[in-house]
């Protein structure tokens, strides 16, 4: 896996996909869940953008920080 070659434990590899799926999913415009959600409540993407672009940002550092300190302790 590709997880052995980078030095990486498996789990760690997994935690940092969940956590970029989940974080892409939430603000790209590709998405279907969001988008559907987004027309049903009549918001523009851009608006919804502008309004969570903050709030992901802390998310994204929370989370790089979870992986980075997962990875130091050895998480497996």
């Amino acid at each position: 896996p590709l997880s052995d070659i980078a030095g990486v434990t498996r789990q760690v590899a997994v935690l940092a996909f969940q956590l970029g799926d989940g974080f892409t999913n939430v603000i790209v415009p590709t998405s279907a869940p969001l988008m559907a959600t987004l027309g049903v409540c009549r918001i523009d993407w851009g608006d919804w953008a502008k309004f969570c672009w903050r709030f992901m940002l802390v998310l994204f550092a929370i989370s790089s920080v979870v992986v980075v300190v997962a990875q130091l302790m050895g998480f497996s």
